[in-house]
């Protein structure tokens, strides 16, 4: 049942003779004040709310709901529907300023969304939920924690969070996580980037305030170019593989909605006994932020390349920038990952896998991990919302290309 938008809708008929109803839209119903309780709608599994602003009480209509929407409402409580519904997987609870707390979350959850709430703890139950892939907190402003999270995470976003200082030690996700941001995190305390930055060795992108390369990076450079040079005693192979460390400045310029964010691209020159080897590499969008941030990253040791893996290399150098030069690469440093440390941390299993492909000088771009069904359902809806009501659109554009996408430029002589 299609209901977007009625604007004059402020009670909502009782439905419980609808039992074949399996979806329910009522966003942007934004009069809406009442839904009758006691309706057992067996087959409702998807239910939309997203600017029900008058809507303070959501009574439970199906216990087998897999998704649920209540963004941009009046609720202070958690809906009894979260805690009863034992099939839920996405639970958007966004911009819902009144909200201060959740207590309890179905085992089955994939994707939460909490940012922009009142929200002041993360419940320690959270780490019980193995199929969470998802975590959304940013601007949460009374946030002052984080417990203990579940290693399936794939996302966790914590940005603009003020007030977060510590963050549970070791963070244990699973090492093809593929982006943890903590932009604008400024009150970090020591134990908490260090758990962040131990972290960031796996696969993904991680982003979090910084004015210097970590200590843990033990190749470094001022500016935006590194090289590193075999000393013949630890030989540079041709699939090695390294994590990467560049604080870049904050952008220069803020993207509108419908604009790409700033690129972080980077150029990687090999030079080996056989030939040499150049690829360029896209590695992610950059978000906005007030200060210095550090932007690390893995570059994996399976190029798209054809390469000889017994190839050793004198010499690599690693070149880094902005697509239009919207921000300065201040440092930048490199750690060489050796296969026990691969192996330790299950990296050989897990691997980001690339097409192979020759180039003859044209950019080659992968595609990039689509959204799951749930989150581009509500990205659609959201980008319909008025821009000027939330400040917080240019962050829901940039979700939309989160899973990020990789390009290469292969050289072969």
């Amino acid at each position: 049942m299609d209901l977007l938008g009625s604007e004059n809708l402020k009670e909502l008929p009782d439905l419980s003779k609808a039992t074949k109803l399996e979806t329910l839209q009522l966003s942007k119903c934004r009069n809406l004040q009442i839904i009758p309780s006691h309706m057992n709608l067996v087959s409702l599994v998807s239910v939309s709310m997203i600017g029900c602003i008058r809507l303070r009480d959501i009574p439970v209509m199906s216990t087998n709901i897999e998704a649920l929407y209540i963004t941009e409402t009046a609720i202070e409580d958690e809906p009894p529907s979260v805690r009863l519904c034992s099939r839920l997987q996405t639970l958007n609870l966004s911009r819902s300023v009144k909200l201060t707390s959740l207590t309890h979350l179905p085992m089955t959850i994939t994707y939460l969304d909490v940012r922009y709430t009142g929200i002041k703890k993360i419940p320690d139950c959270i780490k019980a939920l193995h199929e969470l892939q998802f975590l959304l907190i940013s601007s949460c402003r009374r946030l002052t924690s984080l417990p203990e999270l579940p290693g399936s995470l794939q996302f966790l976003h914590a940005d603009d969070c003020d007030s977060l200082v510590t963050i549970f030690s070791p963070l244990n996700i699973t090492p093809s996580a593929w982006r943890l941001e903590f932009t604008n995190c400024f009150k970090l305390d020591q134990q908490a980037r260090k758990a962040i930055i131990q972290q960031s060795f796996s696969q993904g992108i991680t982003l979090l305030p910084g004015r210097q390369v970590p200590a843990e990076f033990e190749h470094r450079a001022k500016g935006n170019c590194l090289t590193i040079r075999s000393n013949g005693n630890d030989p540079l192979y041709a699939l090695s593989r390294y994590n990467v460390c560049v604080v870049i400045s904050p952008p220069r310029q803020e993207y509108s909605l419908g604009h790409s964010p700033p690129r972080l691209l980077c150029r990687h020159i090999a030079k080996g006994d056989l030939y040499p080897n150049e690829v360029s590499i896209f590695v992610g969008d950059v978000p906005k932020f007030r200060r210095e941030h550090l932007f690390i990253f893995s570059i994996n040791h399976r190029w798209p390349c054809i390469v000889d893996p017994s190839d050793v290399n004198r010499e690599i150098v690693f070149e880094f920038s902005s697509e239009f030069q919207e921000f300065d690469i201040i440092e930048c440093g490199a750690q060489i990952l050796t296969d026990e440390w691969d192996y330790e941390f299950g990296l050989y299993q897990d691997d980001i896998e690339f097409e192979s492909s020759e180039a003859s000088g044209d950019d080659i771009e992968f595609e990039s991990s689509e959204a799951s069904e749930d989150e581009m359902e509500f990205e659609s809806i959201q980008a319909s919302e008025d821009d000027d009501e939330h400040g917080d659109s240019k962050e829901d554009e940039y979700l939309r290309t989160d899973c990020w996408s990789w390009l290469f430029l292969c050289f072969k002589q």
